[in-house]
């Protein structure tokens, strides 16, 4: 009786964490998720919704540049399971953390993930490379 009682509760506890995991658990996302799923939250850049995946890449170039020009750089942070700086290598996420965000979607119910990544990379690709030439003024 005392090994079933062990072998049923490890399977319960086991099941938890792999439906927590599998299927994401949206309090646990540090981004706002909003409660129409299929609009974008405000403030995302209206490319996402309409551009094909070139065009979100040269939107996320364009307001990369402007941010530059205008000596106001963001960082672009988006994300399922767990929201991070798309396309920023590891060594470097110390240095982005304190720059404000663009505001993109994230949480694991958003069903613009996959137009968030593209504009993410192409925004961070493209103004990392400023935030680390102002990071080396710094020093």
């Amino acid at each position: 009786m005392k090994s079933r009682l062990n072998k049923y509760l490890k399977l319960t506890v086991a099941s938890s964490i792999c439906a927590t995991f599998l299927t994401g658990c949206a309090h646990l996302q540090k981004c706002d998720i909003p409660d129409d799923l299929g609009a974008l939250p405000s403030g995302t850049p209206a490319i996402l919704a309409i551009g094909t995946s070139d065009q979100i890449r040269q939107a996320a170039i364009a307001d990369a540049r402007t941010d530059v020009a205008a000596r106001r750089p963001k960082i672009a942070i988006t994300g399922g399971f767990a929201a991070w700086p798309v396309g920023v290598p590891e060594k470097y996420f110390q240095l982005v953390q304190s720059y404000p965000q663009v505001p993109l979607p994230c949480g694991c119910t958003s069903p613009w993930l996959q137009q968030a990544g593209i504009y993410a990379e192409a925004y961070n690709h493209e103004i990392l490379p400023y935030l680390l030439s102002q990071n080396a003024v710094r020093h």
